[in-house]
């Protein structure tokens, strides 16, 4: 009899979760579970519609339809319905199944959408931490995007951990990001990126290192300027020259002068920013350079110079007939710049 009163208050939890199992709307949603696993996405979505109509508060039917619009591929859609259950019951964590979702896709998604609307609970860091650690590249992309969210001392660390990411595509949005959070001292971990084995990384390594430039100082891309890379040292010399820094001229002219330089047009543009006689004969000798946008570019920069001694070889280019059109255009324009008064 004993045992029999002991056995008694153990058993009602177990009644309970069983009851609890078995309320009608949980097993709607489960029905329409497994037609999502076995694909019929029509047939689950009528079902959470009739389901609905019996019960519209149910959180059960509401967890089925955010899986739905995740496998329809509408985060959107998912991120409102999180918001309809968080709004019932505060304490759900609609995106903890969504997260583990064997699926790729799923969790992708789930991550997108977690960032439209992110839940306070559990925090954003901690989601975006472990995506971050996903072993599919497309979980660890959304994830990288989704560190908009966070504040910069929280993105931070996130970011540079991206940039040692296995995929290239991940990199490359981790050195974007870096650019866009203003935050000067991403500089060295975006030089390093210069060296990136993928192109595209190195692209927006560049661009990054040159868009900090506008909140950064001159000091941090000094000693870029010392490096045994070249490519480190143009960006270096374009990003001082934005800066209005003239300790990367040298660099600036040699890559000017160099008919193999990558980045001719762009040093011709920031050189004329600096204040230095050796400025108006490096760009006066690219107006014969063999690329047609570089002369193009440092015949528009001496007109914008008012360098008049430059007149007589914009005529001589202007009508020169074996030259691109484009150029004697250029030419044409720049004429046309000397003779308007200064500040126009």
């Amino acid at each position: 009899m004993r045992l029999a009163l002991l056995a008694a208050p153990l058993a009602l939890p177990i009644v309970i979760s069983l009851s609890s199992c078995s309320k009608p709307d949980s097993r709607l949603a489960q029905r329409a579970h497994r037609l999502l696993d076995e694909g019929k996405l029509q047939q689950a979505q009528d079902s959470i519609q009739d389901g609905f109509r019996q019960f519209p508060e149910s959180i059960a039917l509401r967890q089925e339809r955010l899986h739905l619009n995740l496998l329809a591929g509408q985060p959107e859609l998912a991120a409102a319905e999180a918001r309809q259950i968080l709004q019932t019951d505060s304490s759900a964590q609609p995106y903890r199944l969504p997260l583990r979702n064997p699926s790729p896709a799923i969790r992708s998604l789930a991550v997108r959408a977690f960032a439209l609307d992110p839940p306070s609970r559990p925090s954003p860091l901690s989601i975006l931490k472990t995506a971050l650690r996903d072993s599919d590249p497309t979980v660890r992309r959304e994830a990288i995007e989704a560190t908009r969210i966070l504040s910069p001392a929280q993105a931070s660390p996130l970011l540079r951990q991206a940039t040692q990411d296995s995929d290239w595509l991940t990199r490359a949005s981790a050195a974007r990001l870096l650019g866009g959070r203003a935050d000067p001292s991403a500089i060295p971990t975006l030089f390093s990126m210069l060296q990136d084995k993928d192109s595209y990384v190195r692209r927006f390594a560049r661009r990054s290192l040159l868009e900090l430039s506008t909140s950064a100082k001159p000091d941090a891309y000094l000693p870029s300027l010392q490096s045994q890379d070249r490519t480190t040292q143009v960006v270096a010399a374009l990003a001082l020259a934005r800066l209005n820094d003239g300790r990367g001229l040298d660099t600036l002219l040699a890559e000017i002068g160099n008919p193999l330089g990558i980045e001719r047009i762009e040093c011709v543009k920031s050189a004329v920013r600096i204040q230095d006689p050796r400025v108006l004969p490096a760009v006066r000798s690219a107006t014969a350079d063999s690329d047609a946008q570089v002369r193009m570019v440092a015949l528009i920069a001496l007109g914008l110079l008012k360098d008049k001694e430059s007149a007589p070889l914009m005529r001589k280019i202007g009508g020169d007939r074996s030259t691109p059109q484009e150029v004697r255009l250029a030419a044409g324009k720049a004429l046309e710049l000397l003779s308007q008064p200064a500040g126009k």
